[in-house]
């Protein structure tokens, strides 16, 4: 019986592994390969945007990176592009998956890359349930209160790992709970919530 238990323990083990393996191999397949502006420090993730941007966002990545290597590890998988746009949001549906950045890339370093965590954690709910289910996926699954809080989970622990100021993991804490982005508080997050935004 002991020994059943630790063959299944093993498989369950490594059947996990190996899907969390095809999960990435799936969705970096469908992503191209680094431009020039990014591939000078080596990463695997297109940079589209002006001179000032292209270094703001290779500095926020190379910070994870060293700081946060786990999370780095996350983005790189989750995110295809970052590219420079009138407001901030996660494209996770695009191919490659596109985090796109307004103001928010003239935050201090570490706010910058903390966001680009938490929109890479709404790329991992949105490919995961791709994955494990090959149907569309719900914009519940990767939108909405219960996914922001997931993703601010992972942003606040990105902020921790960095040694982030403490105003900023403070300011990340505050939100908790809360419903920031319906700009228009009308209860939903849709279009008009963008055009709203000053982020």
């Amino acid at each position: 019986m002991k020994h059943l238990v630790v063959l299944l323990t093993t498989f369950l083990l490594t059947y996990h592994a190996s899907a969390e393996v095809a999960t990435i191999h799936a969705i970096k397949s469908n992503m191209p390969k680094a431009t020039k502006a990014s591939s000078a420090s080596s990463i695997p993730i297109l940079i589209s945007g002006d001179k000032k941007f292209i270094n703001q966002t290779n500095a926020a990545l190379n910070l994870l990176k060293s700081k946060a290597p786990s999370d780095y590890a996350m983005v790189i998988t989750y995110i295809g592009k970052i590219q420079q746009h009138n407001f901030s949001g996660m494209a996770a549906y695009e191919t490659p998956p596109t985090y796109k950045v307004g103001t928010t890339a003239n935050a201090s370093v570490t706010w910058y890359a903390s966001t680009i965590v938490h929109d890479a954690y709404h790329s991992k709910l949105y490919h995961d349930y791709l994955y494990t289910y090959k149907e569309a996926v719900p914009d519940e699954v990767w939108t909405g209160m219960d996914a922001e809080m997931k993703c601010l989970e992972a942003q606040i622990q990105t902020l921790i790992h960095m040694k982030a100021p403490k105003m900023e993991i403070d300011h990340a804490i505050s939100l908790r709970g809360t419903n920031w982005w319906d700009l228009n508080e009308d209860g939903i997050y849709d279009a008009e919530d963008e055009k709203l935004r000053d982020w």
